[in-house]
């Protein structure tokens, strides 16, 4: 395991041996014991639930009352939700662990189909709601309009979809009790730049996001910026780490994938980190990139898959011809990561909001 030489450093170095340790590192996949052990070291679950969910607007009210204040709660298990948007009725899965009277308010993640699918397709490869919940976890799974993501926020690729995201976080924390400093995002392709798009307009709402082969950065992101680890392949042909690649036609002209490195060093600005070290090699299979002096316990990083290719890493997936199978799973690797981030403790926290 590795020993943390800072607080910002230390949670991405943990994850690197966590992959090592669990046999992610040369050759071998994880075994049940240790999906176990990945599932077992998370946080718990909600005391109650009740508000089975299903179709409803999002709440009325300007004043946003929190699950937590009100003891509302949603019913363990897996659901299709559905709100109205700016006139447009938006759909998204919603997965709910089971009760646990160790916590009472969870931690949310928000996952990201990639263009052309739909929650039900993320699902099938990264098994989030699967394990995300076994690990605590309420997960969110939205569906694009058109299986597409707005995250450029032009009018003609289609709805507002920073807003969708902004009114489930709400509508979600006005009927259970969310934890408003774990919340986190992810997604794979279009659904990475959607997630981080997110996180950085809905300024302080997300405190860390996971990328998986993503290919474009915010010109900006108002401060509080989370702390961001991405996951790339090295021989991903549709977003190369040292970007280039085909531009794509109207409405998503200008996202030709840009180098990684530029992009986080950009990124790594808006959280206020010292430079990259150089690379280093942890395994044959991975390489990480790690900013230092991160303020508030954040951290930026980059775990880079050798060989892997524009999915989503799985060492029990299919890969496309041609690509190495990755010998971790992103999916873990995310989740372990949102455990080591939680956002500073307010003034005031909700009932039951753990440290």
């Amino acid at each position: 395991m590795w020993v943390p030489v800072t607080a910002a450093a230390g949670a991405i170095m943990i994850i690197i041996g966590l992959i090592m340790y669990l046999g992610g590192g040369d050759g071998t996949s994880a075994t049940s014991a240790a999906r176990t052990a990945a599932a077992g070291a998370t946080a718990s679950a909600a005391a109650s639930h009740g508000d089975s969910g299903g179709s409803r607007a999002p709440s009325p009210s300007p004043v946003l009352v929190s699950g937590c204040m009100t003891g509302k709660s949603i019913a363990a298990g897996s659901s299709q939700q559905s709100l109205t948007v700016a006139g447009v009725a938006r759909t998204y899965q919603l997965a709910v662990p089971a009760p646990d009277t160790r916590a009472k308010a969870l931690p949310l993640v928000v996952g990201f189909h990639a263009f052309g699918e739909n929650a039900s397709a993320l699902e099938r490869y990264a098994h989030l709601a699967e394990i995300g919940t076994k690990s605590g976890f309420v997960i969110v799974v939205p569906d694009g309009a058109n299986g597409r993501w707005n995250f450029m926020r032009r009018v003609a690729i289609g709805p507002d979809d920073v807003a969708f995201v902004s009114a489930i976080v709400n509508d979600l924390t006005a009927r259970m009790c969310l934890d408003p400093r774990r919340m986190f995002a992810t997604g794979l392709g279009d659904g990475a730049d959607m997630a981080v798009t997110a996180a950085c307009a809905l300024t302080g709402t997300f405190t860390a996001v996971v990328p998986v082969a993503s290919a474009v950065m915010p010109a900006s992101c108002p401060a509080p910026a989370p702390s961001l680890f991405a996951i790339s392949g090295t021989s991903d042909p549709v977003t190369p780490l040292e970007g280039g690649g085909t531009d794509r036609p109207a409405p998503f002209d200008g996202t030709q994938a840009q180098p990684m490195r530029v992009r986080l060093d950009r990124y790594a600005g808006f959280v206020g980190c010292s430079p990259a070290n150089s690379w280093v090699r942890d395994t044959s299979s991975i390489q990480r990139l790690v900013y230092t002096a991160c303020p508030n316990g954040r951290d930026v990083g980059l775990l880079a898959v050798q060989g892997g290719g524009h999915s989503w890493p799985d060492p029990d997936a299919d890969p496309p011809k041609g690509v190495q199978r990755a010998q971790f799973s992103a999916t873990r690797v995310a989740l372990a990561y949102f455990q080591g981030h939680a956002a500073p403790a307010p003034a005031t926290q909700p009932p039951g909001a753990t440290g």
